[in-house]
């Protein structure tokens, strides 16, 4: 006798319509407040430009000097910090989908360390570098860092080993970072100031190179954003689906690390982030705790569940067999918890 898992129609496009509403509110709210941040940022700095100033200087009314420092200062530290926040909040959600554990963030899987320290490197040796080839020296960093921690934390040994082996790398690349600096201070004087992190820019040069690295990991995380979801599952449920398990958790800490080294390159390394922006939106977008954060806010968990069902089903009775007297492999996985009825 086979049991399936059925759900009446109307409770799912209920369900998903509820979702979709709630996180378009989610979304809308999120707009808005940045967009009130963003107007309140420019308003602020240690030159004597109210509002006032700020408003004749975007009309093209200003003096030249009020004109300048919003120019040529604020607005790019403004737009800086949206897209170091893009960055570094759509890394971490990612990293915290694909690998099922909330503590990963680009700075606790050491991808912040290794640009940083590939950064030093290049510092300490003398070589001067455009912004563009020293972002694409932080992503070989960030990505050789995280390849060492997933080998470091074992292909297939849990998540928590991830984020443990990721933990104590940035601390080892750190120490060696901060090694260099006190070995040669004359090299690295400015990196050390860089190295407190912050988006003062001096005009729009950096967040214009900048931007198409940023939207190209962005749209790349959304084209996976899907198989993301699926992982969520389990590995053999979402095998069972067809996910290619390895190459879609590789291709995340790819696009993230190339998230990671345009925000460091950009802004300098930056942490909690990535680990803070993901944990403030999941509680406004429902609560569910596996967002992927790429392609929706929230997922139903009922759907969810009814996918694993249909899975877990299919599978067992195309094992079932009379030469194949034990239980079906699906019945152990991780996600045979879910009830399906």
């Amino acid at each position: 006798m086979v049991v399936t898992a059925t759900a009446p129609a109307t409770e799912a496009e209920t369900e998903t319509a509820s979702s979709r509403t709630g996180a378009a509110a989610v979304t809308a709210l999120l707009v808005l407040l940045v967009a009130v941040l963003a107007v309140l940022d420019i308003t602020q700095g240690t030159a004597a430009v109210g509002p006032s100033e700020v408003l004749k200087a975007l009309t093209g009314r200003a003096d030249t000097g009020d004109a300048s420092v919003v120019i040529a200062s604020r607005l790019p530290r403004m737009t800086a910090g949206l897209l170091v926040g893009v960055a570094l909040g759509t890394a971490g959600a990612s990293l915290q989908a694909v690998s099922r554990n909330v503590l990963a963030a680009p700075d606790t899987l050491a991808v912040n360390a290794g640009s940083y320290l590939a950064l030093g490197v290049i510092t300490v040796t003398g070589t001067s570098l455009p912004l563009l080839a020293s972002s694409a020296v932080a992503f070989l960093g960030g990505l050789g860092a995280a390849a060492v921690a997933l080998s470091l934390s074992g292909v297939g040994t849990g998540t928590v080993r991830l984020v443990l082996a990721g933990s104590a790398l940035m601390l080892g690349l750190s120490s060696v970072t901060e090694g260099l600096l006190l070995l040669f201070p004359e090299e690295t004087n400015g990196l050390y100031r860089w190295n407190q992190g912050s988006i003062s820019q001096n005009g729009f040069g950096g967040v214009v190179q900048m931007a198409p690295v940023v939207l190209m990991g962005v749209i790349g995380l959304l084209l996976v954003g899907r198989r993301v979801d699926a992982l969520a599952l389990g590995d053999e449920a979402a095998r069972g689906l067809g996910v290619p398990v390895r190459g879609t958790r590789v291709t995340v800490v790819v696009l993230v690390a190339l998230l990671s080294a345009a925000a460091v390159t950009l802004a300098g390394p930056i942490g909690y982030v990535g680990l803070c922006a993901p944990a403030l939106v999941r509680p406004l977008a429902g609560g569910c705790g596996r967002s992927s954060g790429c392609g929706r806010v929230c997922r139903s968990r009922r759907s969810r569940a009814h996918a694993w069902c249909s899975v877990r089903t299919t599978r067992c009775v195309r094992w079932s067999s009379p030469t194949r007297p034990s239980p079906c492999p699906l019945a152990s996985s991780p996600a045979s918890s879910v009830r399906c009825s």
